[in-house]
């Protein structure tokens, strides 16, 4: 059967809306389902095991609505699969770690990448296992950076606190000399303009959402025309969600789908561990 351009994406909040976007600039097409956490977030102060779970309990959540591909667009949540070895089963998942990988290695001249990601991210290690298996002699270097993803989902990241805060996080990343950084959580491009304030001349900013895109184009490239339908739903206020997305992204109309965690966590229960 010919697959269907359908996309479920998942993310922990507001991050995710900037791999949608880029999505829909290659594929305005695709039908989109986009499903934001906001009722748990921030994952990145939390276990990898428990944001696992509730990725888990998401995907099944996501997939009555029958999606051709899912992409992770979180970056902790990319570490969590990792970690307890989650893949869903029946339908391909593509994650921004790996798409934001191979794009970095591609860019970078002085073999010197660095990351800046949540704080479970950099601890996990994911990018920097992800990076070395493409090139083994890179120098990585990873920054777990806790206080971004709480600006952004508090509409700040316009403020001055949210430019101190990016500053104090790539001052290890400067001291490397990385040529390359990599925007580890896909909240981070929209403090890009503090990014670019803070990197010396000549050090790219790689955002993982093009990479993902491009190879979630590649997926589907044979797949049956959409209609561009998107579909938004959210686990905490969901009204919010539809101010905050349209400030930061110009997305008129959202009108998201409020969904219980205890919903989440019933499908959950229901499902086999490891499974979906």
């Amino acid at each position: 059967m010919r697959l269907r351009r359908r996309i479920a994406m998942l993310d922990s909040g507001l991050g995710g809306l900037g791999v949608l976007a880029a999505v829909r600039s290659i594929m305005p097409d695709a039908d989109v389902m986009y499903f934001a956490d906001t009722a748990r977030v921030p994952y990145g102060d939390r276990p990898l095991p428990q944001v696992a779970e509730f990725g888990r309990q998401i995907i099944a959540w996501l997939l009555p609505y029958e999606p051709s591909l899912i992409i992770v667009a979180s970056g902790t949540t990319c570490a969590a699969f990792e970690q307890v070895d989650f893949r869903c089963p029946d339908v391909t998942q593509l994650g921004i770690v790996e798409c934001a990988a191979e794009a970095a290695v591609r860019c970078t001249k002085n073999d010197r990448i660095g990351v800046v990601a949540t704080a479970a991210t950099a601890d996990s290690g994911i990018f920097g296992r992800r990076l070395r298996a493409l090139r083994s002699d890179l120098e990585v270097t990873e920054v777990g950076a806790p206080a971004l993803v709480p600006l952004v989902e508090a509409g700040a990241w316009r403020t001055q606190e949210a430019r101190a805060a990016v500053d104090a996080s790539v001052r290890p990343l400067t001291a490397a000399g990385c040529d390359v950084v990599i925007l580890g959580c896909t909240h981070f491009p929209h403090l890009e303009r503090w990014f670019r304030e803070s990197f010396r001349a000549g050090v790219t900013i790689s955002d993982p959402a093009v990479a993902c895109a491009a190879a979630a184009a590649r997926i589907l490239a044979d797949a049956q025309p959409g209609t561009g339908r998107l579909e938004f739903a959210a686990s905490g206020d969901a009204a919010l969600f539809g101010r905050r997305a349209l400030a930061l992204t110009g997305i008129a109309g959202i009108a998201a789908r409020h969904v219980d965690p205890a919903t989440l966590s019933v499908l959950g229960r229901a499902t086999p561990s490891g499974t979906v």
